[in-house]
This record gives structure tokens, sequence and C-alpha cells, in this order.
């Protein structure tokens, strides 16, 4: 005999789905973050890398040419680059700060999916721990029964023997 239909197995699928797709959602939304913080870190060493350049200008702003000498428009052609430099610097850090602040918005998001997966497993774990004591509960039931239907027949077999045994007696006398 095979076990009911549990009643609320619609419900029991539909947490499972829930938590699949917020599993999803999760890792999703870790991989955007990770995304976005690399993206940052490219900013951050692209950065590094200007003000390294920027420095080794100013350091040689006043080296002599390949003749050996140092015009005016070449010193003012190397401030003109240092301050070029100086602005993409700016503007790089400009762009830092708004890509701390999508890694900021990312980390919220795997944040409140992380709540999410966690909730969904909490209502999983509901509906699963529900449907372990229905089963228990069917199972139970369907021991007593079987139980009280191996009592009948063992009463009708002694009912059944023992109206045997009182013809036998009452054939014998």
């Amino acid at each position: 005999m095979g076990l009911p239909k549990y009643p609320l197995q619609t419900i029991l699928d539909q947490r499972n789905r829930a938590k699949e797709d917020a599993k999803k959602n999760f890792a999703t939304s870790i991989q955007a973050l990770d995304a976005e913080q690399q993206r940052l870190s490219q900013l951050e060493r692209e950065k590094d890398a200007m003000i390294a350049s920027r420095a080794d200008w100013q350091l040689h702003l006043y080296d002599t040419d390949e003749k050996g000498l140092l015009s005016v428009p070449l010193v003012d052609a190397r401030r003109n680059g240092i301050q070029h430099l100086t602005y993409q610097i700016e503007e790089k850090a400009k762009n830092i700060v708004l890509q701390e602040k999508a890694v900021k918005t990312a980390e919220q998001v795997v944040e409140s999916r992380k709540t999410a997966l966690v909730e969904a497993d909490k209502e999983l774990k509901a509906i699963e721990k529900h449907h372990e004591n229905w089963l228990a509960d069917v199972k139970k039931e369907a021991a007593k029964k079987e139980q009280k239907l191996g009592e009948e027949i063992a009463l009708a077999r002694f009912v059944r023997d023992a109206a045997e045994q009182a013809e036998e007696e009452d054939s014998e006398a």
C-alpha cells in the first residue's frame, strides 16, 4: 500500500524553487560584487601608474634633450604634460569614488540576497519539518491499522479454532 499524497506538496515544491532561485540570485550578486571590486582595483592601479608617471616627469622636468639643450618650450611642454597627468589623476580619483559607491551598492545587494536566501532556507526547512511530521503520522496510522488488522486476524483464527475444537468435542461426544 502506497503512501497518500502529501497535501502541502505544492507548497513544498514552491519553497524548493524559491530557495534555488535565492541561491542563483545570491551567486549572481557575488559575481557582480567581484566584478565591481575588480574594476575598482583596476582604477586604483591606473591611478597609481599615473602618479608614478607624473613623479617621473617631475624628476626629469629640467633634463636636457638629446643635443644637451634645455629650451623653454621643452620645459613648458613637460609642465603641460605634468598638468595633464594631474588632471587625469584627479579624474581617475573621481572615478574611484564612484566605483567605491558601486562596490558598496553591490555589497548591499549581496547582503540582501544573502538574507533572502537564509529566509528561503528557513521557510523550506519549516515545510520539510511539517512533511516529516506528517509522514511519521501517516506511518504511525498505517502501523496501527496493520496492528489492528493483525489482531482481528488473530481473533478470527482464535474464534475459528475454538469453534473447530468445540465441533470436534461435540462430534466425539
